[in-house]
């Protein structure tokens, strides 16, 4: 443990410190110390996924309810305070900006988004600020969300915050003071029934929060986990996650955000395509899980074809050769390719590689 020195450590430092082995990629970390163990605690236990590049915007003034009403795609304008809603950001031709949660606090708003390097929400949003009484302030840098997901953080959550998780109302915002921890929670009722609980904290109290869950664990099989580990869970419960199946060539009936639209309210960007969709069954394609015959060293995306060599699809998500075998994907495949029951292949550049499709949305 390192819990003296916490308060010198940046994160990044603090977890080559104490996970010798972990291994990085790019941006993320693709396990600390073992993803097969990380994926253990997914399922049976609580793995802690750290979310270091969330898109935080500040957001306030009397008009920021009214004006995310009308850009986005949620109903937005009721929001109470301390409840959470998501909403979608979309352009104008129905493709994702950004999925986003909109968090209701005392004197602020906080809009959560994806992870996101090029601003690209903060500079969509400001686009249509005119001459709104609004101030936004990018705050990625200051805060940190952290996801706890698995089946015992109902009961570790519980023992933490003092009170039975899942009965409260998955909208509602608590704020938390806990051992000189001041932090804001939230749970979201994710796919297949699985909760995914979130807290956002100051950065700066990140490290000294993680070293404090992990001493009072108790009996909990409690760890922080990888994105080799957490991509396994997600497409196994068919979880889109940006830059992967939210992206600006993907609608959102394409990957079953749908219920994050209101259908009742007025205009919003990206309105009128979506709405034509639903009206007249034109959305093209659907978000399945596959199963990889062989051994896929190629990251996603890649284009899926039929025995034909016609494109029907792409796969957009697959999961570490190493961790489970065979392997696992998420694509996008055509709706009429599915209703014919097609033989598929993922191509590569030396080989087209069968693939089967294992649950549909």
């Amino acid at each position: 443990m390192f819990q003296e020195n916490n308060d010198l450590l940046t994160i990044p430092e603090y977890f080559i410190k104490k996970f010798p082995n972990l291994k990085k990629e790019r941006n993320s970390v693709r396990f600390f110390y073992s993803a097969q163990e990380e994926y253990e605690s997914l399922k049976n236990g609580i793995g802690i996924r750290i979310k270091l590049s969330s898109t935080i915007i500040e957001m306030t003034g009397k008009d920021v309810l009214d004006f995310l009403h009308r850009v986005s795609t949620n109903t937005i304008k009721d929001l109470k305070l301390f409840e959470k809603r998501n909403t979608l950001f979309l352009n104008e031709k129905g493709r994702f900006i950004s999925r986003s949660a909109l968090l209701n606090l005392q004197d602020k708003f906080y809009l959560i988004g994806n992870s996101d390097y090029d601003k690209r929400l903060f500079s969509w949003v400001n686009k249509f600020i005119i001459t709104e009484d609004i101030i936004t302030r990018d705050v990625s840098e200051n805060f940190v969300v952290l996801e706890l997901i698995g089946r015992q953080c109902n009961s570790f959550l519980t023992m933490l915050i003092g009170e039975e998780i899942d009965s409260s109302d998955a909208n509602l915002i608590r704020v938390c003071e806990i051992d000189g921890f001041s932090f804001y929670y939230y749970r979201e009722q994710g796919f297949n029934s699985h909760n995914i609980y979130k807290i956002l904290i100051d950065k700066e109290k990140c490290v000294d929060f993680l070293e404090y869950l992990s001493n009072i664990k108790s009996v909990f099989d409690l760890s922080v986990v990888g994105e080799d580990a957490y991509d396994v869970f997600r497409i196994e419960n068919r979880i889109p996650s940006y830059p992967n199946e939210i992206n600006d060539l993907i609608n959102p009936h394409e990957v079953n955000l749908i219920n994050e639209i209101s259908f009742k309210k007025g205009c919003y960007i990206g309105q009128e395509v979506i709405a034509r969709l639903d009206t007249y069954d034109k959305v093209q394609r659907k978000l399945v899980e596959i199963t990889i015959s062989e051994r896929l060293n190629i990251n996603a995306p890649l284009i899926v074809v039929d025995e034909s060599g016609n494109e029907c699809g792409v796969l957009t998500s697959v999961s570490s050769p190493e961790l489970v075998s065979p392997q696992i994907g998420l694509a996008l495949i055509k709706k009429k390719t599915l209703s014919d029951n097609s033989v598929l292949f993922v191509r590569t550049t030396d080989e087209n590689i069968k693939i089967r499709i294992s649950e549909v949305s």
